[in-house]
């Protein structure tokens, strides 16, 4: 819809262009008659659901509003310039510009049909902002302790308990990164609990409106890691991950503990009342899977753990004669690891059995592995469906995004359903 709205508006400019120069004339009453119809087109368009209003089309409303503004002004003064080849020139520059800019989120991020849910429960939204005044936040120039938002995601008007699941996004991700994931579980009888790892995060906006981007020290470290440019040292990776790691579990216990407290005390809000403690799964993407699996392992209050495509870095214990020592303790919960094709084959050509995640998957009590053919990183994400160009730099194989979400979805549903629901045995097929 961003691409043909800017069609449309530059096809105007060209045409306005051109007739100006043919005739000799500005015909500044009929670009004002233009811009306000455009400006009502635009209000049609939002009215009727053509467009669904949000981010994407704010500056181009402010765009509209001001040149339909503008038309009037011409309209009712009804004064005609002189006519300069160079001005016309110079403002059809101009404005094709600033449209192009305007609608340039439009493009981005393209309107799409979020995946539906298959539950019969109503799906309600909050956050909360919490302080861990047990750390100061590394990040903070300022010295202030740890700040965490978490996003939930739970049954509306519950009239009974539900599992919790709490969600890390990765080294690339946000708190909502995985949208149709936590919907989906909502719906179906879960609550959600979505963390935002401050300055790990590309953005957060806690509960006052703070927003907080990536910190670029760790994002650069995390593209050159990723990348395998520049280090090149097996014990500086290892050394890093481990500080990451440390960051990331703390924040995961520090939100865990805090909601199983206000569910224990918290007497007034009814989201806690509806959280069953007995139940707890975690879940994380790439980074956030990592933590994830490690939380599980050193907890005994979590009953199951996702990973969606994320390297079991906890599992690396220490490093020794120039390589990683893995935990031979069995993984003590059932655990789902969840791949793209590109990094199980290539984990299987490059490491074997020595991959922490096979490894731990092998020693486990209980475990299972299913590969997404032909996905890539971020297809375990709603980001390939949110901005499918974004999407494609940074990282998604040529399955199709809709169907690998969905299935993602569908499967997450059914491992969480057995282990948090007892619903007997998980149906996970080995590929997808």
């Amino acid at each position: 819809m961003g691409i043909l709205m800017l069609v449309l508006l530059l096809t105007l400019e060209t045409f306005f262009l051109v007739w100006s120069i043919i005739t000799r004339n500005n015909h500044r009453e009929e670009k004002g008659i233009i811009s306000i119809s455009l400006l009502i087109l635009f209000g049609l368009l939002l009215v009727t659901g053509a467009f669904e209003w949000g981010f994407r089309y704010a500056a181009l409303l402010i765009v509209l509003i001001i040149k339909a503004l503008i038309g009037a002004v011409i309209l009712v003064r009804k004064k005609e310039k002189e006519y300069s080849l160079r001005k016309n020139i110079i403002y059809f520059v101009r404005n094709c510009v600033v449209f192009t800019f305007a609608l340039f989120l439009a493009i981005l991020c393209p309107q799409y049909q979020q995946p539906k849910t298959t539950g019969n429960l109503e799906v309600a939204t909050t956050k909360y902002t919490w302080t861990d005044n047990s750390r100061r936040d590394e990040f903070s120039q300022s010295g202030k302790n740890r700040a965490l938002t978490v996003e939930f995601w739970y049954p509306e008007n519950a009239d009974k308990t539900y599992p919790l699941v709490v969600f890390s996004h990765g080294a690339f991700g946000f708190s909502g990164s995985n949208y149709s994931t936590f919907a989906e579980l909502a719906s179906n009888g879960y609550v959600v609990a979505s963390i935002g790892h401050t300055y790990h995060a590309f953005y957060t906006m806690d509960t006052s409106g703070k927003l907080t981007i990536v910190n670029t020290g760790f994002i650069n470290k995390a593209i050159e890691i990723s990348a395998d440019n520049n280090i090149n040292n097996k014990e500086e990776i290892f050394n890093i991950t481990r500080e990451w790691m440390k960051l990331r579990t703390d924040d995961e216990n520090f939100v865990i503990n805090t909601i199983l407290e206000k569910c224990k005390n918290d007497k007034v809000d009814t989201l806690f009342s509806i959280i069953n403690t007995e139940k707890i799964g975690l879940m994380g993407h790439s980074l956030g899977g990592a933590a994830s699996a490690q939380v599980g392992r050193e907890r005994d209050d979590i009953d199951a753990v996702i990973v969606l495509d994320g390297t079991m870095l906890g599992e690396e214990v220490a490093f020794e004669d120039n390589r990683v020592v893995l935990n031979d303790i069995p993984y003590p919960i059932p655990l789902l690891n969840v791949y793209a094709e590109d990094h199980y084959t290539n984990s299987k050509e490059l490491d074997g059995d020595d991959y922490s995640n096979f490894h731990a998957t092998q020693n486990a009590i209980c475990a299972y592995e299913t590969v997404f053919l032909n996905a890539g990183h971020l297809n375990f994400t709603d980001l390939p469906l949110f901005s499918p160009a974004l999407a494609k730099k940074l990282g998604v194989g040529t399955v199709d995004a809709r169907y690998c979400i969905e299935t993602m979805n569908e499967v997450v549903l059914e491992f969480f359903n057995c282990y948090l629901k007892d619903a007997g045995e998980p149906k996970i097929e080995k590929e997808y």
